[in-house]
């Protein structure tokens, strides 16, 4: 728990003062020959025992949480999002027809993915954008779940693999502005900020491979969907130990490269995902799925604190009566 106004927190200081108070005047009152007395039929207070005690120390629980509620306390509380945005970007080079992942890498990720989509309520608008070679998107976020289905359905393997380009195409497919690459002497690339609008707590879900058969690091485009909340969740497809694919009469090897996988993760705030079998896939999807749909907020509780001492109060009141015969 924190608090929005902390210097409020001083007033607490009253709260032993007063409770010295009470003490010192309690002694006064049954030392006095003139003993205090309650009310009319209630005789001598001090015959109450530990019970007089009651009533003042609610009043002092309800001054404390007066001087709390002051504070304006908060908690960091889980809430449903009201509306997200998922897009799903999927890796359709050559290497994902490889079958370590049953029937193939491909096709385990676009049933995962149905899945997926079927799950959702309307609230949460997807997106799809397929990469080989180059990026495409194949459809912008959109909350019509049969363009969806068709859009992962349409999915076929070619190609080479660029992670760059269908990181790029994924955070294209959300942004309201251009984003646009700016090479330094160094050769760095850098890439001037881009508005992301109301897709700013956007996800990205990327299934891959992670065999990249490019040079260009999709490095800068983490860090950009980082810096305006934007978390990616790489999804590894089948084994590091790999397997070998027959394309055009060739037998190519393939295996899973979870290093740039995980350096995407890490770079946007995401989590890494390695699957091997349909069912750990679809226990990643259920993770995805409950991540997407809980948000942290602050909460303001003053108004707790604020009920509470009034019960308080109250509760007070009704002891001093029901023992002594008057509100005091």
């Amino acid at each position: 728990m924190s608090f929005i106004w902390p210097a409020a927190l001083v007033g607490l200081l009253l709260v032993p003062l007063a409770a010295a108070a009470y003490v010192v005047v309690g002694r006064r009152t049954t030392s006095s020959p003139q003993r205090a007395t309650l009310g009319a039929g209630y005789g001598d207070v001090t015959a109450l025992g530990w019970k007089r005690h009651l009533a003042p120390a609610l009043g002092l629980l309800a001054l404390c949480a007066l001087l709390l509620g002051l504070a304006r306390p908060q908690a960091t509380v889980e809430v449903p999002e009201l509306r997200s945005t998922v897009m799903l970007v999927f890796d359709t080079s050559q290497s994902m027809v490889a079958d370590d992942l049953e029937p193939t890498r491909l096709d385990a990720a676009k049933a995962a993915a149905t899945s997926f989509v079927e799950d959702q309520p309307d609230s949460v608008e997807i997106g799809i954008v397929s990469f080989g070679s180059s990026g495409a998107i194949t459809l912008r976020p959109s909350d019509d779940r049969t363009a969806v289905l068709s859009s992962i359905d349409r999915l076929q393997a070619a190609g080479g693999t660029s992670l760059n380009e269908g990181l790029f195409a994924g955070l294209s497919a959300i942004a309201e502005s251009p984003i646009i690459y700016l090479p330094d002497e160094a050769g760095d690339v850098n890439i001037p900020p881009v508005d992301f609008g109301g897709f700013g707590s956007a996800i990205i879900v990327l299934f891959s491979d992670g065999e990249d058969t490019t040079e260009q690091s999709p490095a800068p485009l983490a860090e950009l969907a980082a810096s305006n909340g934007i978390r990616i969740y790489p999804v590894g497809l089948g084994s590091t130990d790999g397997t070998v694919i027959e394309l055009d009469g060739f037998s190519l090897s393939t295996a899973l490269n979870e290093a740039s996988l995980q350096e995407l993760a890490e770079r946007s705030n995401g989590t890494y995902f390695q699957v091997e079998t349909v069912d750990e896939l679809a226990a990643v999807t259920d993770t995805i799925d409950q991540d997407l749909q809980l948000n942290e907020e602050q909460l303001e509780l003053t108004s707790v604190f604020g009920v509470g001492a009034l019960s308080l109060i109250a509760l007070a009141a009704l002891a001093s009566m029901r023992l002594k015969g008057r509100m005091l």
